[in-house]
């Protein structure tokens, strides 16, 4: 708490009030008058004052200092002499002292005040709200004239324009004044935390208020108040949305709002936990959702094929899909841990006939990289096809392919079938296959799978999942004209450095390179590509080499070639560039070569 007044100060006798003006005198005799003067502390109710030297008052806490031009008092909240009242039911904590300072002989009293509310804000309806007395007895002398009151917030003063557009308010009514400030203002600050373990918020913001009046002493009163208004922690359940569309086929919720300091770790969905990196490789779409004010929130959409989600039939009308999920979130900087979990469920008229689809991605040495479908049906609702019903239901296609006994012998497809499912094997490897990044580490690929009603031909049931592969060796022949490399060097005899090596054009270097492999990603029209026409093909060749450096003059060593060579070849029909083939490195010591085993368009 401050308080101060200017060195022009009322004297209260018998007479009447004087005033005295020592805005005259140096400033060090100010200094002098005042660290020579004594304090006299008044507290209602004490029948006895206590007084006491400007230094022993300083020795206590309080401040009192001579400026230029005022004169001013300093303390903390609860120091020695301090007490409580109530102002329109409001705590207030005040200190009253009268300092003498001498002058011609004779000690002038001057009495100084301070007085400051201790009430708490809370929060009602989105608004920090806060409560000042108008009057502060302790501060007023006779009659009060009020002078107006302002509001500022971060410490930047409110026109009335702003107070108004950003929705502030500050009202008066029953000799209080009442102030509203937006949670959302620009200034105020939101804390999450767990309290008893529900999700709980707190909201913050600085205050300036500035109010100012006049009374039968003093001509100008001004109060300042600087506030750190802190609401208690009020519990906020997090909302949960359910979009979900039952003809779409797929779960859809929104989870929020949450602060800037909350951060989504995990979904489990069932029994499995799922990261965010993780989620749209196992099949599930997570998505941020940031809004303006910096708060955000959480988007999950899951088909009803997923095999974490449960169904069972109800009455035998109703096929009931239930999806088990519990969003796990970190709040920083505490590291507090808070989860919410609810069972999304979502009831679908049974229509006789069922497709739904379990998805793994398998690797092993016979059959390397395989995108496993487990499709399970009724007998009625298959196509005749692969046997099993004259009856047409659907029709199943692999991007925008169907998926007929062409496509399975071009793709090499493998496929099983039993009385209730049909099993589909695809190599990494075949057409249907979409690759989505390259890297040393891995190789994502995305398959697109649905069911179409061959009598609507409106897609009724669709899929779309991605499979993280190792990477070993790799060439890609992609449709846009591009080659991508991932090659071992380590192979040859010597082995040879992956940072040491480049294309025809010895400008053109790996764009990534780990202890074994290079990784190379150029266009066929750069890096010293040559194309010939063969047949109905175009080929596109360049070569892998190793990089020599200039020997010593000294110790000549004559080479006729490099000692690493490895030719890259893609062919593309003469007609048709829109072409994409993907096959694994087997022999990188001297040369590789590989042609296009099919054609997608």
């Amino acid at each position: 708490m401050e308080a101060s007044v200017q060195w022009h100060f009322p004297v209260v006798s018998q007479d009447g009030v004087k005033w005295l003006d020592l805005l005259s005198e140096a400033a060090e005799v100010r200094a002098e008058r005042l660290s020579t003067g004594h304090v006299l502390f008044y507290r209602p109710g004490d029948s006895q004052h206590v007084s006491q030297t400007v230094k022993e008052a300083e020795s206590m806490g309080y401040r009192i200092v001579a400026t230029d031009t005022r004169m001013l008092l300093r303390c903390a909240y609860s120091s020695p002499f301090a007490y409580t009242l109530k102002e329109q039911d409001m705590q207030v904590e005040a200190i009253v002292m009268i300092i003498t300072v001498q002058f011609e002989g004779t000690s002038i009293p001057v009495e100084i005040s301070m007085a400051c509310t201790k009430t708490e804000p809370v929060l009602d309806d989105h608004h920090i709200v806060t409560s000042f007395p108008l009057t502060l007895s302790p501060l007023v002398q006779g009659w009060f004239g009020n002078g107006g009151m302002r509001i500022g917030v971060g410490g930047r003063m409110l026109s009335e324009c702003e107070m108004h557009e950003g929705g502030y308010e500050a009202t008066l009514k029953d000799q209080t004044v009442n102030i509203r400030i937006p949670s959302e203002a620009q200034g105020a600050q939101i804390k999450s935390g767990v309290i008893k373990g529900l999700f709980a918020q707190l909201w913050s913001v600085d205050l300036f208020y500035m109010h100012h009046w006049e009374d039968m002493i003093w001509l100008h009163t001004q109060h300042r108040s600087f506030r750190f208004l802190r609401t208690p922690y009020v519990p906020q359940m997090p909302t949960l949305i359910n979009d979900t569309v039952s003809s779409t086929s797929m779960f859809s919720v929104t989870l929020g709002v949450f602060a800037a300091d909350v951060s989504l770790q995990s979904v489990t969905v069932g029994s499995d936990t799922v990261t965010w990196k993780e989620a749209l490789h196992q099949g599930l779409h997570l998505t941020l959702l940031p809004f303006s004010n910096g708060s955000h929130a959480y988007a999950l959409q899951v088909p009803f094929s997923h095999r974490l989600v449960t169904q069972k039939v109800i009455n035998g009308q109703y096929r009931r899909h239930i999806l088990p999920l519990t969003f796990d979130f970190i709040i920083l900087p505490a590291e507090e841990h808070y989860s919410y979990s609810a069972d999304v469920v979502c009831d679908l008229k049974e229509s006789g006939e069922h497709l739904m689809y379990f998805v793994t991605c398998t690797s092993c040495h016979v059959f390397p990289f395989i995108l496993k479908f487990l499709i399970f049906f009724k007998l009625s609702a298959f196509w005749y096809h692969f046997g099993f019903s004259l009856y047409v239901q659907w029709e199943l296609y692999v991007g925008q392919r169907r998926l007929d006994w062409e496509l399975v012998r071009l793709g090499d497809y493998r496929l099983k079938s039993s009385d209730d499912h049909l099993s589909v094997e695809m190599p990494l490897y075949s057409p249907g296959m979409t690759y989505e990044e390259f890297s040393l580490k891995e190789l994502v690929a995305k398959v697109e799978f649905s069911a179409v009603d061959v009598v609507t031909l409106k897609v009724e049931h669709s899929l779309v999942q991605r499979c993280m592969f190792p990477v070993r060796d790799l060439l890609v022949c992609l449709p846009e004209g591009r080659m991508v490399v991932v090659a071992d060097t380590t192979r040859s005899v010597p082995p040879t450095r992956p940072n040491s090596t480049s294309l025809l054009d010895p400008s053109c270097t790996p764009v990534a390179t780990d202890s074994t492999r290079a990784l190379f990603n150029f266009s066929l029209d750069s890096c010293g590509t040559t194309v010939t026409v063969e047949g109905n093909y175009l080929l596109y060749e360049n070569q892998i080499r190793y990089t020599q450096k200039l020997l010593p003059e000294e110790a000549p060593i004559i080479h006729t070639d490099s000692p690493y060579r490895l030719t890259l070849q893609c062919r593309y029909p003469v007609n048709e560039t829109r072409t994409l083939t993907v096959h694994p490195l087997h022999n990188t010591t001297i040369k590789g070569q590989w042609t296009l085993p099919w054609t997608q368009t």
